[in-house]
């Protein structure tokens, strides 16, 4: 599971440099890197605004906004939660001045990845009657899963998206959000369990 994680999103080469670069007013150099975050980002942002048009906007204001603050970051450090954290500001007043849209779930928004029919003899594999029949049952209960992420209260539901969909570090969450690490585990642990809670009674 961690390593479909890793690389799902994988770190970008040479980041440090390329945004050095930028700050020196290499656009291509930050090109680069806004092609490298700009799927993960507006993902983030459809996940709070709940609108593809406003997410779209907000992902590319929060890279506007970034680029004209590259003088502020710390190369050293990680360069996505600080590009979170400006999309995130940018959302939350959005949703303070708008209210939230809820015209698009969770459900259309996170991509269903990696669905494979590779046993080209179709004998027991992804591609026979009992791989297909796996993959409904397992399309199923993602799509369960997300149902019941869209109805926790946003804070649980943004840090559920934060590590498992966003794939963040404990590290990462913290610095994104401006809390402890240890916030970020106790948040994420009360996240889980309201998550747990939400799945038993969709089932029952």
């Amino acid at each position: 599971m961690e390593h479909a994680r890793k690389q799902r999103y994988p770190a970008l080469a040479g980041e440090a440099e390329l945004l050095e670069r930028a700050r020196k007013g290499e656009r291509e150099a930050y090109g680069t890197v806004v092609e490298h975050y700009r799927d993960r980002l507006y993902a983030a942002a459809a996940a709070l605004l709940r609108d593809h048009e406003e997410a779209r906007d907000a992902s590319q204001e929060a890279f506007v906004r970034a680029y004209q603050n590259l003088h502020r970051f710390e190369l050293r450090r990680p360069f996505y939660p600080w590009l979170y954290r400006i999309l995130r500001n940018l959302c939350l007043d959005h949703l303070r001045k708008h209210g939230p849209a809820r015209s698009v779930s969770l459900e259309s928004l996170v991509e269903e990845r990696h669905v494979q029919f590779s046993d080209a003899d179709g004998k027991g594999g992804a591609g026979s009657a009992t791989g297909i029949r796996e993959d409904l049952h397992r399309r199923e209960m993602a799509r369960h899963l997300r149902s019941c992420i869209d109805d926790l209260k946003p804070e649980f539901r943004e840090i559920i998206l934060m590590k498992h969909f966003q794939d963040m570090a404990y590290k990462d969450i913290a610095e994104a959000l401006d809390i402890p690490i240890g916030t970020v585990m106790s948040r994420l642990f009360h996240a889980r369990k309201a998550l747990g809670t939400l799945m038993e009674k969709h089932r029952a």
